[in-house]
């Protein structure tokens, strides 16, 4: 439910009023490949929401459940699964704050070494090739492909 509420905060309001419009008859708008991408998330976030309140299966007795998680033995978030939240949540406040501040490429850079750490890559070889390299080739693929610098402290 909540994806698709965000989904239409996307289509109604975001997207409309943070995109321009298309600059002759035959342009495409900017924002169509967004509210096509947005429209599918909406779609099956529907389709999920359906499919949770009338698609559940009956169990027989005997049968082995799908997931243990689902059905009498569900116990919802435990501290371990809201730690986690708390500290993605954190991390991508955070880097939101340093991409405006700093700028893409620093902040991805720590952003990518906070994840990888955090999901137990120990490698620092692997760690300072990836973290250094993806916000780079992001940074150089979204100006080439798409013409839009991302933000940095030194344009």
């Amino acid at each position: 439910m909540l994806l698709a509420l965000a989904s239409l905060w996307c289509l109604l309001w975001l997207i409309p009023d943070n995109t321009a419009p298309a600059q002759s008859e035959l342009d495409l708008s900017p924002a169509l490949v967004p509210s096509i991408a947005i429209g599918t998330c909406l779609v099956l976030a529907v389709v999920m929401a359906v499919q949770a309140v009338y698609g559940g299966r009956k169990v027989e007795a005997g049968e082995d459940h799908l997931d243990e998680e689902f059905g009498a033995e569900a116990t919802g978030a435990s501290r371990h699964v809201i730690l986690n939240l708390l500290i993605w949540s954190g991390t991508a406040c955070a880097s939101w704050f340093l991409i405006e501040h700093v700028g893409f490429e620093p902040a991805m850079t720590l952003f990518l070494v906070v994840a990888m750490l955090f999901v137990g890559a120990r490698n620092p070889w692997t760690i300072t090739l990836v973290s250094l390299a993806t916000p780079v080739v992001l940074s150089q693929a979204a100006y080439q492909f798409f013409n839009t610098a991302l933000p940095a402290f030194w344009r």
